[in-house]
């Protein structure tokens, strides 16, 4: 008997539920012997016809039956491992046993005289002893089904408990065997030549029915007869109780109710065996439709391969399955030919795969792999070298693990595609894109500059023609002034946009910002546009710049105007929110956290998807041109994504607008107001040198005369070594003003840094209109002074106040 615990795969009768079919047809038959047992009983003392060989066949067929329902429970029990199928296994192999040896008790059966015994008080005996097995190993048998969870052999002991059961029933039939034989005329009196009234009025053919019905009931009350096995068990056990009533009031052998009961008996067996013999052919039609099903999965596997094929082919891709025990694989020829192989290569493993790659991307794609172990997903791009022609190639490769039953990993299997088309294809879009915005860019700014320089130029153009009327000269001056001041706005916001301008942030409350910058905005949106304010009284502070941040204000205020020719409402509204990764999935640069929330909302036109969806682009606008630049809205945009923090729309058409600034909250504290009184000019005090780095001449001679104006002493560079060599000299020179992005390979960042290293108490201020090139690789250090171009020599005049303390 092996050792096997395993649950069944498919439903026996041992599991399977009982059908209504199933209970009318145990219904009928029990009726059917019922009926016939009291239709017997008045005639069950009658003698029968003498039938000399029934008694052997009749023996001969009860241990056939039983010994094969003995066979059928043990198997099953050995498939799946249930203890309460081992207890009817071991019921059946003690009736067959105790028949047997009933059998040998008989009378020239199997040989002249009794072979067990000397007298029919053995056989009677023998025959009680039967009779008691199945009642007796249906009780335990009801007990443990009766929770609907019986109990299973443990796994690995399952043979072992099966063996001990066996031998434990072949010792107690022995035992049986020679209790009967031995000691039976310590047994009361149960039969006298061929009278057996004594079994009835001795009690012990009574009790035997009464423990028969007592299994009976005890197997309906605990199983309900849920499966076909427990229904039919009943009808075997009431087929016994029929038996015994009209066996014992036959009293006699060769009566009728000694036939009848003899019958039932044999019925009795052959109900299971019957129940399972049907259980084989039932099996036998499940496994025929298993094996049909099976075939028809086959093909319909084959088909799906094929197509996958075909699909695989079409998409030029390419599948391989990795064993990763034996680290073979599996490949189609696609998948060899996108590595540069005409023909399928012997071998192929992970080692072979990263050969293939070039060698910046080997160390990527082995993490690849490695992480793969763990997350069950391979997601790999690179770049490989064809093995044939050394072309290089991109490719992408998706894979999946499969893991065994102990959660190991067993193999890998996924596709292989050559993706360079596309990438090159991908290339030539976005590089059209960005041509386009280019060409969208360079129109935009050389149609703002273009009406700028106009008014500059014709300005000038007439101060140099009649320089001789100062009224005129300052009237044309202050005209190209302002249109100058535009421009500096212009190139400011597009610095803005591209997040390239230099910042100088503080940690501040941004209402107290909104509240100084108050009278301004009511200034900007004018009087029909009723202002009103929302201020959080527990707002978390900012790190920004102020400047830009009272800027970026000012244009939604000024595009909030814009958008409510007839008057309304603007509403300026802060308060502290969160935003968590559901709210900014498409937001992969942003983290969630704590920010503060300032929005502007209008009661105007509102916009269409189609507006919001460019509003932030630089240069777009909806005005009329001549009356706006379209760079308002991408500032904003852009100054808020340097600050670190989320911009974005809410409007409808009709319905209004509201721009909501996400802004992170910082952990420092606000710095106090700025003070509002305006200081005086700082002049050179007592004859201080300025060594002025300019590369362009213009701006360099503009520099000159400024700081000449104000009283310093000049000093002239136009690059950075030039201006080494005179700070290597024993001229004085009291502080160091250079432009950030020079020629020559030093910018004014590493200048100043040189520059101290020769004169420590140096004062440095530096200049730049734009320092994209310089921040990348040197940022401005926090205490250097930086003045952005284009200046007024008020500004520089103030820049140097701050230098000079």
């Amino acid at each position: 008997m092996s050792e096997s615990s395993t649950a069944p795969t498919l439903a026996t009768l041992a599991t399977a539920r009982a059908g209504r079919t199933q209970r009318r047809l145990a219904v009928a038959v029990s009726l059917l012997f019922g009926a016939v047992t009291l239709a017997l009983l008045p005639f069950a003392n009658r003698p029968m016809p003498p039938m000399p060989g029934f008694v052997p066949v009749y023996q001969s067929a009860l241990i056939v039956v039983y010994g094969l329902t003995t066979y059928l429970f043990l198997t099953q029990y050995r498939r799946i491992g249930s203890a309460p199928l081992l207890v009817l296994g071991a019921g059946s192999l003690y009736v067959t046993l105790v028949v047997l040896l009933q059998m040998l008790s008989f009378p020239n059966v199997l040989a002249q005289g009794r072979l067990l015994g000397d007298g029919p008080d053995t056989t009677t005996w023998l025959w009680t002893f039967w009779h008691l097995g199945p009642p007796l190993f249906a009780l335990p048998y009801a007990l443990l089904e009766g929770d609907e969870r019986p109990p299973q052999a443990p796994r690995g002991k399952a043979g072992r408990i099966g063996w001990a059961t066996v031998a434990g029933t072949v010792a107690a039939a022995a035992l049986t065997g020679v209790v009967a034989v031995r000691y039976v005329h310590l047994l009361p009196k149960c039969v006298e030549g061929d009278d057996y009234w004594l079994l009835t009025t001795s009690g012990i053919g009574p009790g035997v029915v009464a423990l028969t019905v007592v299994a009976l009931a005890v197997l309906w009350w605990k199983t309900r007869l849920r499966t076909v096995l427990q229904l039919w068990l009943a009808v075997s056990l009431l087929l016994l109780v029929f038996d015994n009533m009209v066996t014992l009031p036959g009293a006699a052998r060769g009566t009728v109710g000694w036939f009848a009961g003899r019958m039932e008996a044999l019925v009795a067996g052959f109900i299971l065996l019957g129940v399972y013999l049907r259980e084989v052919d039932f099996l036998y039609a499940q496994a025929a439709a298993a094996a049909e099903d099976r075939e028809a999965r086959r093909a319909e596997l084959q088909r799906a391969r094929d197509n996958l094929a075909l699909a695989l082919e079409a998409a030029e891709m390419g599948d391989w399955e990795l064993d990763l025990r034996g680290n073979t694989a599996r490949r189609s020829p696609r998948h060899d030919a996108i590595f540069g192989h005409s023909a399928p290569v012997a071998a192929w493993d992970v080692g072979t795969f990263v050969e293939h790659v070039v060698p910046e991307d080997r160390d990527a794609v082995r993490a690849a792999f490695d992480a793969a172990i763990g997350t069950g997903r391979l997601d790999i791009d690179c770049h490989i070298r064809r093995a044939e022609d050394g072309a290089a190639r991109s490719v992408t490769m998706r894979g999946k693990v499969y893991r065994d039953g102990s959660g190991q990993p067993r193999s890998m299997a996924g596709v292989v595609m050559d993706t360079t088309r596309q990438r090159e294809a991908e290339e030539r879009l976005n590089q059209a894109q960005k041509m386009e915005a280019i060409g969208q860019l360079t129109g935009g700014v050389a149609h703002d500059f273009n009406n700028l320089l106009t008014i500059i130029v014709g300005n000038l153009d007439m101060i140099v023609r009649k320089p001789d009327n100062p009224q005129r000269v300052e009237r044309l001056a202050t005209s190209a002034m302002t249109a100058a001041r535009r421009g500096a706005e212009v190139t400011e916001k597009l610095l803005s946009f591209s997040r390239r301008q230099v910042l100088r942030p503080e940690t501040v409350n941004p209402n107290r910002l909104l509240k100084d910058f108050q009278a301004l905005l009511k200034r900007a949106v004018g009087e029909t546009v009723e202002i009103r304010f929302d201020l959080d009284a527990v707002l978390d502070p900012v790190r920004l710049d102020p400047g830009q941040f009272e800027s970026a204000v000012l244009n939604l205020a000024v595009n909030a105007r814009d958008a409510m020719p007839d008057g309304g409402v603007l509403t300026v509204k802060t308060c502290n929110g969160h935003l968590d990764a559901a709210e900014i999935p498409d937001r992969p640069d942003l983290r969630p956290g704590a920010y503060v929330l300032v929005s502007v909302t209008d009661t105007g036109q509102g916009m269409d998807a189609a507006t919001r969806s460019r509003a932030f682009e630089p240069f777009f606008t909806t005005k009329d041109v001549g009356k706006g630049t379209g760079l308002g809205l991408s500032q904003v945009y852009g100054f808020v994504r340097q600050a670190g923090g989320h911009a974005q729309i809410k409007s409808e058409p009709g319905a209004g607008t509201s721009i909501e600034l996400y802004l992170p909250r910082s952990a420092e504290r606000a710095v106090e107001a700025r003070p509002d009184n305006t200081l005086p000019l700082r002049r050179a005090a007592s004859g201080e040198v300025v060594l002025v780095v300019e590369d362009e001449p213009a701006v360099l001679e503009m520099a000159v005369e400024s700081l000449g104006e104000l009283g310093y002493r000049t000093l002239t560079a136009t690059r950075a070594s030039e201006a080494l060599e005179r700070l290597g000299g024993p001229e004085r020179i009291d502080i160091l003003f250079s432009d950030v992005v020079m020629p020559g390979g030093m910018n004014g960042v590493q200048l100043s840094v040189e520059a101290r290293r020769l004169r420590p108490g140096l004062r440095v201020l530096l200049t730049s209109g734009y320092t994209g090139t310089a921040l990348d690789e040197h940022a401005v250090p926090a205490d250097l002074p930086l003045l952005s171009k284009p200046y007024q020599r008020d500004e520089l005049a103030n820049k140097l106040r701050v230098v000079l303390g």
